[in-house]
């Protein structure tokens, strides 16, 4: 499970990290970022909700 944290986040950070060109760059990131966000926490809490 830890590789699956560390993959979200490090994918989180890339998109994080890339230069803002224009409006339909910054929505894009802003995109990417909240939906793997939403999925980096449902993947921590799912598994807790669960036992």
């Amino acid at each position: 499970m830890y590789l699956l944290y560390g993959a979200l986040i490090l994918a989180m950070l890339f998109f994080l990290v890339l230069p803002i060109t224009d409006a339909r760059t910054a929505r894009m990131k802003l995109s990417v970022v909240g939906s793997l966000g939403a999925l980096l926490a449902v993947s921590v809490l799912l598994p807790r909700l669960i036992h």
